[in-house]
């Protein structure tokens, strides 16, 4: 007998890409798949050569007639609604352990806001009850909540960088919404917001108050305070207190500049009631009750962006 026919060589094992499932809301139909990729012409949006901008521009200008501006406005808003999912999954999956950990607890939001070191009825006596001071939690589980907001915090600089570079390219839709708003306001009082603060809008509803998101942020923040208030007693020996304001004044600024009116006439439900009562009024609180020198309050975007720890960003 011959020898054995040779055998075709096995295909290669095609490697799967790895997709991010996001909830499309008012599309029938299977969830669409996201493939998050590093960058996909340049790394910076402010990378991007003088020829691209301009074609940027010529596409805007073409795409922003009275019959299709709409379609282009709901596409952006989806675009950084998807981006803003993504923030709240890049969360959760770096900081799974703080997150996991704080919605096992079971700690209520409104006691805890009520017994913050910031109010003035409740100094000693209410703020003893709270289960978020300092020497409840051990300094493994406070550095990691820290690390928590402070990637939130840097996810939302991300963000208003690329809303900053579309509000510079899309002057032509920006005239549309001028020109829709000063319809609407004939007949009603119906909101519909500029780009930047489709993205501030975004990240709030769908990173910031995502329903496995909310909370835990809720409770890092405060425990942040109660951080910066303990600063330098006995409980946070070795605590650097700078560091703790510097990030205390950080969240702040982003959680003031998600602090925009809700979108009446898009299908998402109103949010800025809830955020504002679980987070801008009690970090609002703790700032205003720290003296001037412990939090540069108003310095503008480059300050933040050092303080959180991120390089800045060159501007022409």
């Amino acid at each position: 007998g011959g020898a054995a026919p040779a055998q075709p060589p096995a295909a290669e094992a095609r490697s799967e890409p790895t997709g991010l499932v996001l909830r499309a809301e008012g599309i029938g139909g299977p969830a669409p798949v996201v493939f998050l990729k590093p960058h996909c012409l340049f790394e910076r949006v402010g990378d991007l050569p003088e020829g691209h901008e301009r074609s940027i521009e010529n596409v805007a200008h073409k795409l922003t007639t009275p019959s299709t501006w709409g379609l282009l406005y709901e596409s952006i808003t989806e675009e950084l609604g998807f981006r803003a999912k993504s923030a709240a999954h890049a969360l959760m999956s770096a900081h799974a352990r703080a997150v996991d950990g704080l919605l096992r607890e079971d700690i209520s939001l409104t006691q805890e806001r009520v017994c913050l070191p910031i109010w003035r009825s409740s100094r000693v006596l209410v703020t003893s009850l709270s289960r978020l001071r300092p020497s409840e939690i051990s300094q493994t589980e406070r550095a990691a909540r820290r690390a928590l907001l402070r990637q939130a915090a840097l996810e939302w600089c991300e963000l208003e960088d690329l809303t900053e570079f579309l509000d510079s390219h899309l002057g032509s839709l920006e005239l549309a919404i001028d020109n829709f708003r000063g319809e609407q306001e004939i007949c009603t009082n119906a909101h519909t917001p500029h780009i930047r603060d489709i993205g501030r809008l975004m990240f709030r509803n769908f990173c910031l108050l995502d329903s496995r998101m909310f909370k835990p942020l809720c409770l890092a923040a405060y425990g942040l305070v109660h951080e910066v208030c303990a600063a330098g007693s006995a409980e946070l020996r070795g605590e650097d207190r700078g560091d703790l304001c510097d990030l205390l004044e950080g969240v702040h600024s982003m959680l003031m500049a998600c602090d925009v009116a809700d979108d009446d006439l898009s299908m998402g439900k109103n949010t800025k009631d809830a955020f504002v009562e679980h987070l801008v009024q009690p970090l609002s609180a703790a700032v205003e009750s720290l003296s001037d020198w412990d939090l540069d309050i108003g310095r503008g975007p480059c300050r933040r962006d050092v303080k959180l720890g991120r390089p800045r960003r060159a501007r022409r």
